[in-house]
């Protein structure tokens, strides 16, 4: 606005503009209010079913270490009904998971392992159930499932790992040099423990052997 403007001037340019623009600016602060308590209803809602599910959780440890089938499955429903969206779910079905194999149920076993995968956010939980499904299903067979399952873009520290059972998987499919590949790109990732280096540094000399005489057959 201009300085040359009188007092008056200014007051009626001011109206002027309120009359133009006056509903807008209510709008925009009706709209700001409400979406600011909606916020903080949000975040209240979020922190009320966090809490729920902690302690549910809490629930469900107890139950799980003392056996209850019935009290642990009926907790489970209920994380997949009404908590599947906290970080408390994912954990539940990996504990599943666990309990599926022990009772030697691995179907079930890989069903939880998927849903992991397909609704956790924490990326070192799905790297955990990536590593366990995959391994149920070198164990049932299906190697092309766990090779597909191991194309993973962003790894983390579970290169190693993943390029240790991309090995499994094709030793297991008769492809011996491709296994050895693999064995060796593992070695050669961060993140292993001296134990499991010493393990895949066994797997890689058992077939390196065996590799050559493969890629001379092949000739």
């Amino acid at each position: 606005m201009s300085e040359n403007l009188t007092e008056e001037q200014q007051v009626e340019a001011i109206k002027g503009w309120w009359k133009e623009n006056g509903m807008a600016v209510i709008a925009g602060l009706v709209i700001g209010t409400a979406a600011l308590f909606g916020w903080r209803g949000w975040n209240d809602y979020q922190e009320s079913t966090a809490a729920e599910a902690s302690a549910l959780y809490g629930e469900f440890q107890l139950g799980f270490n003392a056996g209850d089938k019935e009290k642990v499955e009926k907790l489970y429903q209920q994380f997949l009904t009404d908590y599947s969206s906290t970080p408390y779910a994912p954990l539940v079905s990996l504990a599943m998971a666990k309990k599926a194999v022990e009772d030697k149920d691995t179907q079930t076993a890989k069903q939880n392992l998927q849903w992991v995968l397909d609704n956790a956010k924490q990326p070192q939980i799905k790297h955990t159930a990536r590593v366990r499904l995959v391994a149920l299903l070198i164990n049932d067979k299906e190697y092309d499932a766990a090779l597909s399952l191991l194309n993973v873009k962003k790894p983390g520290g579970y290169a190693g790992i993943y390029e240790e059972l991309r090995g499994d998987a094709l030793l297991a499919k008769g492809d011996t040099a491709a296994a050895n590949t693999a064995y060796d790109k593992a070695l050669q990732s961060d993140g292993l423990s001296s134990a499991n280096r010493e393990i895949i540094t066994a797997k890689l000399a058992d077939t390196t052997a065996a590799a050559i005489t493969q890629s001379e057959m092949v000739k």
